[in-house]
């Protein structure tokens, strides 16, 4: 007979193996399912040896997603190579690598990303296996980006040449101008030049220039040796002697009349401080409020009023020069003496 199972026993392995699945989820990468991913085409104008199905893809180092297909075409024009690579991102993890929030699923928002210089580049993570990965940076330098799909189907991500690839390009384009490089003609230039050199060097007698160096330094120490050049050579040391004795000779006389000359501007403007100083006080004098303009003003006006009075006496002396006498008279006695006159002058007739 056989026994029942004990509730207690089926609901602790329910819940043991709902542990376990939980568990298994996330050591397992499971826990992508509760993440956030897009997916984004890139095109690589070079080799992508090295790059596989699940390398991973980097913002400035920090994992940000994988490297979801790989195509030799894909939804391109025919005049393109390009290599298109199909990249998986999370969300979740870009967001946590820049630090804010940001939603690149929107159409502007991601224009916007790639308008301001983010670029994907191939990188090399070992020169000994030769693996790779993709690396998303800011290249403010990267120029205009270029599109490669015919159809919109994935948002796409231009790229900029890998370091390998850009050195390559360098080298192959060194060797192409090596390659149009006459290379020949340089030779037989030189060929040519240094044949020419050397039929020339034959064609130079050496043993006579020798002599004619020889005898040109042999006339030059006689010339020097010559009475005439040693004469010579006496009177410009004499005269040099004498030029420096009349130079002293002048500076003798013509320092103590610079020291004289400063001496006298010395003075000179000793004499115009104290000439600025007497125009300063006479300008304080004939300041308007000033003491000595009021008296001076008033001493012209009592002068003008004196003036004017010897004026009047003088016009009125030669209206009537008995007025000296006799002083000014009165108004009646004026008149008394005019009959009195009158008087004396009929008597006088008759």
């Amino acid at each position: 007979m056989s026994k029942t199972a004990s509730p207690l026993a089926v609901g602790i392995f329910v819940l043991g193996a709902g542990v376990l699945v939980v568990a298994g989820l996330i050591f397992f990468g499971s826990y992508k399912f509760f993440s956030q991913s897009l997916d984004v085409v890139c095109y690589f104008d070079e080799p992508v040896s090295g790059l596989d199905v699940g390398s991973p893809v980097k913002f400035r180092g920090v994992p940000v997603g994988t490297v979801k297909k790989i195509y030799i075409r894909f939804n391109q024009g025919d005049e393109t190579d390009h290599i298109p690579v199909i990249i998986e991102l999370d969300v979740t993890l870009l967001n946590s690598s820049l630090g804010v929030d940001i939603r690149i699923q929107d159409e502007e928002t991601f224009a916007a990303i790639v308008n301001a210089g983010y670029r994907a580049q191939l990188v090399t993570t070992s020169f000994i296996t030769g693996l790779r990965d993709i690396e998303i940076d800011i290249h403010e330098d990267a120029g205009f980006p270029r599109f490669f799909q015919v159809e919109k189907i994935y948002k796409e991500l231009p790229t900029i040449s890998s370091l390998t690839a850009a050195l390559g390009q360098s080298l192959d384009e060194m060797l192409a101008q090596l390659a149009n490089v006459d290379v020949q003609a340089i030779n037989d230039n030189l060929i040519g030049v240094l044949k020419r050199a050397r039929e020339g060097l034959d064609e130079m007698n050496f043993r006579r220039l020798n002599d004619s160096i020889a005898e040109a330094a042999e006339f030059a120490r006689d010339l020097l040796q010559s009475p005439k050049v040693q004469e010579a050579m006496d009177n410009i040391n004499s005269t040099l002697i004498e030029y420096e004795g009349l130079t002293q000779d002048i500076r003798g006389k013509i320092d103590p009349v610079l020291a004289k000359a400063k001496e006298t501007n010395e003075q000179l403007q000793s004499t115009l401080q104290s000439v600025r100083e007497v125009s300063a006080k006479v300008d304080l004098m004939l300041a308007p409020e000033s003491t000595f303009r009021y008296q001076l003003d008033r001493s012209l006006l009592e002068l003008e009023e004196t003036l004017e009075a010897v004026r009047l006496l003088v016009e009125s002396l030669e209206r009537s020069p008995r007025s000296l006498l006799t002083g000014k008279a009165l108004p009646e006695e004026e008149g008394n003496r005019t009959g009195k006159m009158k008087k004396n002058k009929k008597k006088e007739k008759e």
